[in-house]
């Protein structure tokens, strides 16, 4: 039996028909509840988290305490994604098919209010009790990275590989200061991210946005974290995401802002 849930998209009230029924408008967004005065937007980009997703959203709201806006931009799941962040304090912004994860962060970045925006994955890797600290670096920062320094075994053995191959690149070719470029918990300041033009539909997004990153010269803060065990089934093919990643460093090899961007 159907659950129905009221949500807000765009400007036009609709209804979300939950679980069964789910609209299948590109975009269908539940607001986030918020305190005045809030310093960033959290976005939490998600595809079939139904698993991960609560666990994250649940430690997240214990930790935050409305210091943040909250955003699950979920990317068109066939589970019950959706209802599951429906049930938290925050946004809900639903992909009508599955875009990538790229373009599930490019939609939270137009969705957010936040001075701020922060981005960390929906599968419990990541530990949402750094946010507190992330926000208070970017105080005085334009970007922060939490680099995975302990529990990288946890992290396949060939994506261990590929990291390091690609952040050897990222470092000396492109001088990018923090030690994980490929982090899922970073933040950067959202008037930078609207500069960059970023437009990477899938996982070559981090590496898109690292590059632009150090290209402009922000001011980063490297933050030490422990990379934590997955929650559920793993999207990412460790050959086709070090594909996307290696295809966008040439592109972006000569890539520097204009003038009037920096």
């Amino acid at each position: 039996m159907s659950t129905r849930v009221d949500v807000e998209a765009l400007a036009t009230g609709v209804t979300l028909e939950l679980p069964g029924g789910l609209s299948s408008l590109d975009t269908v967004v539940k607001g986030p509840e918020t305190k005045p005065g809030f310093f960033a937007t959290v976005v939490i980009p998600a595809y079939n988290e139904e698993k991960g997703l609560p666990v994250v959203l649940e430690r997240l709201f214990r930790s935050v305490d409305g210091q943040c806006e909250v955003l699950v931009v979920d990317d068109g799941s066939s589970d019950t994604t959706s209802q599951v962040a429906c049930r938290f304090r925050c946004g809900v912004i639903r992909h009508g098919q599955n875009r990538g994860k790229g373009e599930a962060m490019l939609t939270g970045i137009r969705h957010a209010r936040g001075e701020n925006v922060i981005f960390i994955d929906a599968d419990g890797t990541y530990p949402p009790e750094a946010i507190p600290q992330m926000v208070q670096a970017l105080k005085s920062s334009e970007a922060v990275y939490c680099s995975r320094v302990t529990g990288r075994d946890n992290i396949p053995r060939m994506n261990r590989l590929g990291n390091a191959i690609f952040q050897w690149l990222m470092k000396y070719v492109f001088r990018f200061r923090a030690s994980d470029y490929s982090t899922g918990l970073y933040g950067v300041r959202r008037s930078h991210l609207q500069r960059m033009g970023v437009h990477s539909r899938g996982f070559a997004i981090e590496p898109e946005i690292g590059i632009k990153v150090s290209r402009m010269n922000l001011k980063v803060s490297d933050i030490p974290i422990r990379y934590e065990q997955r929650i559920g089934q793993a999207k990412l093919c460790g050959l086709g995401a070090g594909w996307e990643h290696l295809k966008i460093m040439a592109k972006l090899a000569w890539w520097h802002p204009r003038e009037r961007d920096k």
